[in-house]
């Protein structure tokens, strides 16, 4: 069985989400005795928690997500070490806690009350590094489009990333200019639904293609033989 373990970045990475405890701590007196920490499609908050949960609970929950989901791509790597893409990806998560546990505070404290154009901000800069990122991503980690076909095929793989890696562009720009003009929760959520759905659907067109030109060679090559 193969040793669980944390690199450097791991631990970094995690040590991350636990920083975002620090901001809280700061403001901890200003802060009201619940806190919002969830909010609906409409960017209103319909959701609170305890002051002491929503500064502290909060990233420790996240952290020891942060954790496990460390501890299960390091397991489901073939190769040593990380590559570039691979340790980009690993900061999205506790980045975007950051982000969020720092308006949350804001919010209680009354100097921040828009939240859907700070999570269309998020997600402009969310979209656009996967789509950095995405095309760059090995088939022996545990990121990406993994399906059977994906991981059985290598031209599939590549194509597929590369392709996602477009998608994910067009969606960030689409979000900054929606993020500009007005974001819309329902809208976000279709965003994200087409930019993680589509990519499968085009590697299943992917396989059936390169499987249709396979079985082609295959029955040309039988016809001769005989």
């Amino acid at each position: 069985m193969k040793r669980i373990r944390l690199t450097k970045v791991d631990l970094i990475s995690i040590g991350l989400c636990l920083t975002a405890i620090l901001p809280g701590l700061i403001v901890y007196n200003r802060l009201p005795e619940e806190i919002p920490t969830h909010f609906g499609l409409d960017g209103n908050p319909n959701g609170y928690s305890s002051r002491l949960f929503a500064v502290v609970g909060l990233p420790l929950i996240v952290a020891l997500v942060q954790t496990v989901y460390c501890i299960t791509t390091n397991l489901f790597r073939k190769e040593k070490g990380m590559s570039r893409a691979e340790k980009v990806i690993r900061f999205l998560f506790p980045v975007a806690l950051y982000a969020m546990q720092i308006f949350m505070l804001m919010y209680a404290m009354g100097k921040a009350t828009d939240m859907m154009t700070f999570l269309g901000a998020i997600e402009t800069v969310m979209f656009l590094v996967l789509g950095n990122y995405l095309p760059k991503v090995r088939r022996t980690t545990f990121f990406g489009v993994r399906t059977p076909h994906t991981l059985a095929n290598e031209e599939v793989w590549d194509k597929t990333h590369r392709f996602a890696g477009v998608l994910h562009v067009i969606a960030g720009i689409i979000c900054m200019i929606m993020t500009v003009t007005g974001m819309n929760g329902v809208f976000l959520l279709v965003l994200l639904a087409l930019t993680i759905g589509i990519p499968f659907i085009y590697s299943e067109i992917l396989y059936r293609r390169a499987k249709a030109v396979t079985d082609s060679r295959n029955n040309t090559f039988g016809k001769v033989k005989k």
